[in-house]
């Protein structure tokens, strides 16, 4: 008698963590978690189809210089949702107008309902910014620059001035570090 009710037992808990692991397997969270884990996205709005067009560019360069990111353009539907993905620290990269890259950092305008302290610019391309955030590793900072600033090809990229703070964006650590010279190495 003991020996049925312990397979019943067992039989059930079998059955609530298959329930369970099929539950976990299948929410739309775990798997973004995932592809940002694989892949360098590069955030852009489909409300601004210039920077749409800068991500794909920037694609193109990591995937001939910086082949193992696996990067990828990923396309919110406008800035907002890309200051929301940003503040929550689930995106990392984004290609933003240099001017709403101001008014996320200064949580102005649009913006007003999200902290946007944290960001950081990178390069800039025309009059748009490619931005991240402060928790963005130094030494991938250093990378990206690298990669955009060497090998832009038609893509006009520039190297902010050390001192400047583009579109009031202050420069992220890692970008400032490749503008002063200093090696990847030193980076950590």
């Amino acid at each position: 008698m003991q020996r049925r009710a312990f397979f019943r037992v067992f039989a059930a808990l079998a059955m609530g963590a298959s329930f369970t692991g099929a539950a976990i397997a299948h929410t739309p969270y775990r798997q973004w978690k995932i592809l940002r884990q694989r892949f360098l996205l590069v955030h852009s709005s489909r409300s601004d189809p210039v920077s749409d067009e800068i991500a794909e560019a920037m694609v193109g360069v990591f995937d001939n210089v910086l082949p193992k990111a696996n990067a990828m353009v990923a396309r919110a539907p406008d800035e907002q949702r890309i200051a929301s993905l940003m503040t929550t620290g689930q995106a990392v990269l984004a290609v933003m107008r240099a001017d709403l890259a101001a008014d996320f950092y200064r949580s102005d305008g649009a913006f007003r309902d999200f902290e946007g302290g944290q960001l950081r610019s990178l390069v800039r391309a025309g009059d748009h910014l490619l931005v991240s955030v402060t928790s963005f590793p130094r030494h991938h900072a250093w990378l990206v620059t690298s990669a955009l600033v060497g090998n832009g090809g038609s893509l006009e990229v520039r190297l902010p001035d050390t001192n400047a703070e583009y579109g009031g964006v202050p420069l992220h650590d890692g970008a400032r570090a490749f503008a002063n010279g200093e090696s990847l190495e030193a980076q950590g």
